[in-house]
C-alpha cells in the first residue's frame, strides 16, 4: 500500500500542535493534584478528580467550539 503524497508535505498547524502540549501539561499538572490530594482525604481526591475532570472537558469544549470558532453548537432541527 503506498502512502499519499510527501511525507516532506504535510503541513502542521502550530496553534493545535501548541493546544495539545498545552493541554498534555495541563491534564499532568490535573493528575499530580488529584494524587496529592487522595493522599489527604480520599473522599476529597475523588470530589477534586470527577469535579476537575468535568470543569476540563466542558472547558476544552467551550475554547474549541465558542473561542476557536470551528464548530457551529446550534441544534440541529429536522
Amino acid at each position: 500500500m503506498q502512502p499519499d503524497g510527501d511525507p516532506a508535505d504535510v503541513q502542521v498547524e502550530w496553534g493545535w500542535f501548541r493546544f495539545g502540549i498545552v493541554l498534555a501539561l495541563l491534564y499532568a499538572t490535573f493528575t499530580l493534584v488529584v494524587f496529592s490530594v487522595l493522599q489527604v482525604d480520599e473522599t476529597l481526591g475523588i470530589a477534586v478528580a470527577v469535579g476537575g475532570g468535568v470543569l476540563i472537558g466542558l472547558g476544552v469544549m467551550v475554547y474549541v467550539f465558542v473561542v476557536k470558532g470551528t464548530g457551529d453548537l446550534s441544534i440541529p432541527r429536522g
